[in-house]
């Protein structure tokens, strides 16, 4: 089996990217920054997160 050398080419990867941006955006969130109210980015990341480890 050849090895995938791209950076992003397993879905665990993109998980994790994506949990990351969703905990980012709900830090700049709590701090003020930025204001979604429709969004609890923390509890995405922690989806995104859980899933990445599930695959």
């Amino acid at each position: 089996m050849a090895r995938n050398n791209r950076m992003f080419g397993s879905t665990r990867s993109m998980l994790i990217l994506v949990a990351c941006i969703c905990f980012a955006i709900g830090v700049l969130t709590a701090t003020g920054i930025v204001t979604t109210d429709k969004i609890a980015w923390t509890d995405l990341g922690l989806f995104f997160g859980f899933l990445s480890f599930l695959y």
